[in-house]
């Protein structure tokens, strides 16, 4: 009888084991905060964005909320605070974005709009005016190409001396993204993730050095290491979690610095879709700092929220977003090419 009753123990005890084994891959909720949450292992409350933009802010100083709907888990500030005006700053971005709600804001109809970015159009590009002497036509024409994201350039806008492209595809409940064109505008940039507030042309943080390499299409990489191995990744703010490429740790990684021309918005190939699922992921270490227990999920999975361009990319490049720095602060220090850690 004792036999059998250890027998049963033991059956419990490997059950168990299994249950809580860390490296078989959890699935991933379809419900956009839920899934934030399980790959951040934290809670976001949306309740709480608007306060934590408001508070206290100098033309340097800038208070970011986490807890942004639709954007949870990422900086988002007040660009604009006489038209509340939110943009998600955004290093994995290249360019300075605006999405139609800005316009909105701005109180202009779609007709106004167009009436206006039209008429500077023909003053100060005569050669792409000239081959559209109908308004009606040229508005057309240009609302085609930017769904295209062609000629973008033409609709700028400027806010506080920022300069930012429309973007026609995007409906975010955000207005807009500030990119690498924005920070790359200052000697250092700081993201103090402890108390929340991004600090322009900051002092040299106190931390951890990493020499970054700034590509031509203006990505910030560093090499980290997994189990001992040596990676490549981008350092992404517009990203709440973990993208590891796909296969990290063979020592195969491929990614090509100077080839970015199959990573466009606008690529529409296929790329391979893998289970909706996240894996656990220990012995990460960035500078001086190592990771364990972090949740990642590839790019490609089923139901991304990538665009396939981003998927391809980050199927050769990892991604590393804010999950690895909720309890730090960091600064791309611009002027010595470093990525300091804190």
């Amino acid at each position: 009888m004792k036999t059998k009753s250890l027998i049963v123990l033991c059956l419990i005890v490997i059950l168990f084991s299994c249950t809580q084994d860390r490296t078989s891959p959890d699935k991933i909720s379809y419900d956009g905060q839920e899934m934030t949450e399980q790959l951040t292992q934290r809670k976001f409350d949306s309740s709480k964005a608007v306060e934590e933009m408001t508070r206290e802010r100098t033309e340097t100083r800038i208070p970011f909320t986490m807890n942004y709907s639709e954007c949870l888990g990422k900086p988002v500030i007040e660009l604009d605070t006489d038209r509340h005006i939110y943009v998600m700053v955004d290093s994995g971005c290249t360019r300075n974005w605006y999405f139609s709600s800005f316009i909105e804001k701005a109180n202009l109809s779609e007709d106004e709009f167009m009436r206006i970015i039209i008429q500077d159009i023909r003053k100060n590009e005569p050669e792409i005016s000239n081959g559209h002497p109908s308004d009606e036509e040229f508005s057309t024409f240009l609302k085609n190409e930017w769904e295209n994201y062609n000629l973008n350039y033409l609709a700028k806008v400027y806010i506080n001396n920022i300069s930012l492209r429309y973007d026609s595809v995007q409906k975010q409940s955000y207005d807009g993204v500030l990119g690498a064109d924005f920070l790359m505008a200052y000697d250092r940039v700081t993201f103090d993730y402890i108390n929340n507030y991004m600090i322009l042309n900051d002092k040299k943080l106190d931390g951890t050095e990493i020499p970054f390499i700034q590509t031509d299409n203006s990505e910030i990489l560093i090499n980290f290491t997994y189990n001992g191995q040596q990676e490549l990744a981008m350092i992404d703010t517009g990203n709440y979690c973990f993208t590891p490429r796909h296969n990290i740790g063979d020592g195969k990684q491929d990614y090509d610095i100077d080839d970015y021309s199959s990573y466009a918005l606008t690529y529409n190939d296929d790329v391979p879709v893998t289970p909706r699922i996240m894996q656990t992921y220990d012995n990460i270490q960035i500078g001086g700092v190592t990771y364990s227990n972090i949740k990642g999920a590839y790019s490609t999975i089923e139901g991304s929220g990538f665009n396939k361009g981003a998927q391809l990319h980050m199927m050769k490049l990892n991604n590393l977003g804010n999950v690895f720095f909720y309890d730090h602060i960091i600064q791309f220090d611009f002027v010595d090419k470093v990525f300091i850690i804190k």
